[in-house]
């Protein structure tokens, strides 16, 4: 345990004072900074985007339609049907777009001239329209149009996890980015502990490591100390989010009405105590998981340049993982989800990723835990035979021969 406890603090003090360690928390803070920064910064321009527009009909058409339009586009100006229609034209409104109306029989015909037509939202001048085309089709008033069109349309949900449309799209929102840190945190401290056996045994201190501690508490004490490193990442990185989401909603405002980041939100019917939880055990295991089979598997290589070459297969089982709990976020019931969500490796990303969005039965929770601990156990004692002998391999690259000897020798 003596052992244990020095190479432990000795590495932990080590790495948190490292300068790739320092640069990847202020850079994984500032993404944390712009990414609830820049949407509100963005939002503006990308929301009203090949909004503006000039209208080109005759007057009584362009009485109807500009009202209309204006609900949901700004509308820069209008000019008389049969105007030229060109950039010069757009230029002299500062609009994005001329859309061109004329009258029918059948309704009307709209014609859109743009700058960009991949920027046009053909879609909303549309569904503004429509009354119009309504009207000019049947003769009808606009009283009666807009009446037959004021569909009333109330969104229940039939489930007892969430209770407005509100809830669910926050827990989905707050579950995605609870799943891209886990990803990301995984994948950088994993290829740190990776990086660190890896660096050991190049530099030979292995050699005199081993020669003194015994290899288990090595490994045992850097995957350790990766997982301590991953934790602080998370709770500085989640504090942050917290704090810059705090503003946006209020308790009194309701658990509903407040912003997901808040602590409000955190706390409240966003996500509950029971699924954090999950979050954190999930985490740990998943990373346990991962880190030691790194670790295990860079004590074989010889040289740095090779960290590339086998970290790519391992990095596939952890992108999978991510790219599921993404899908069963928004379809937590698929079978492809439900049955990965008790793989080890892919369940501590997609058992977290349904938990946050659906109501999940106890006894599966409890599996997916208990098969992830044993997937642990079997890890460890892969990785503990590869680190105890690939510490003191030097030379060419072990074969798979001789890994499979590895395993199958008794100590």
């Amino acid at each position: 345990m003596n052992d244990f406890i020095t190479v432990y603090s000795g590495d932990l003090m080590r790495r948190i004072k490292s300068r790739p360690f320092l640069i990847g928390l202020v850079l994984g803070t500032v993404a944390i900074v712009a990414m609830f920064k820049l949407p509100t910064m963005l939002a503006p321009t990308i929301v009203n985007q090949g909004t503006r527009l000039v209208l080109v009909a005759d007057a009584p058409l362009a009485a109807q339609a500009r009202p209309l339009l204006a609900k949901k586009l700004t509308v820069k100006g209008v000019v008389p049907a049969g105007t030229r229609i060109d950039r010069a034209l757009l230029q002299r409104f500062h609009a994005d777009s001329a859309v061109s109306i004329a009258e029918l029989k059948s309704g009307i015909r709209v014609t859109i001239f743009a700058k960009n037509p991949t920027s046009v939202p053909s879609g909303r001048i549309r569904t503004a329209l429509l009354p119009l085309q309504v009207q000019h089709a049947t003769h009808l008033t606009s009283a009666q149009i807009a009446a037959a069109l004021d569909a009333n349309i109330e969104v229940r949900s039939l489930s007892t996890k969430f209770h407005s449309v509100h809830q669910a799209v926050a827990a989905q929102g707050l579950a995605m980015t609870l799943v891209v840190f886990l990803y990301f945190l995984v994948i950088i401290n994993s290829n740190f502990v990776m990086s660190a056996v890896a660096e050991e045994k190049t530099s030979r201190i292995a050699e005199l490591l081993i020669a003194s501690v015994d290899p288990m508490v090595l490994l045992a004490a850097k995957v350790l100390v990766g997982a301590t490193l991953s934790v602080l990442q998370l709770l500085v990185w989640v504090g942050v989010g917290i704090a810059l989401g705090s503003g946006g909603g209020t308790a009194s405002a309701g658990a509903a009405n407040a912003n997901p980041f808040s602590l409000a939100g955190l706390l409240g019917n966003t996500l509950s105590p029971e699924v954090i939880l999950a979050f954190g055990i999930f985490f740990i295991l998943g990373f346990l998981q991962i880190s030691t089979v790194f670790a295990g598997i860079a004590s074989l290589i010889n040289r740095t340049e090779d960290l590339g070459s086998i970290s790519g297969p391992m990095v596939i089982p952890t992108i999978a993982g991510y790219f599921i709990a993404l899908l069963a976020i928004n379809a937590p019931a698929l079978p492809v989800v439900t049955v990965t969500s008790f793989v080890p490796l892919l369940s501590p990303f997609v058992m977290f990723a349904r938990m946050a969005v659906s109501h999940v039965p106890l006894w599966q929770i409890g599996t997916s835990i208990a098969l992830n601990v044993l997937a642990l156990w079997g890890f460890v004692w892969f990785a503990g035979k590869l680190y105890r002998v690939g510490m003191m391999l030097y030379g060419r690259p072990p074969k798979i021969a001789q890994v499979w000897e590895i395993l199958r020798s008794p100590s």
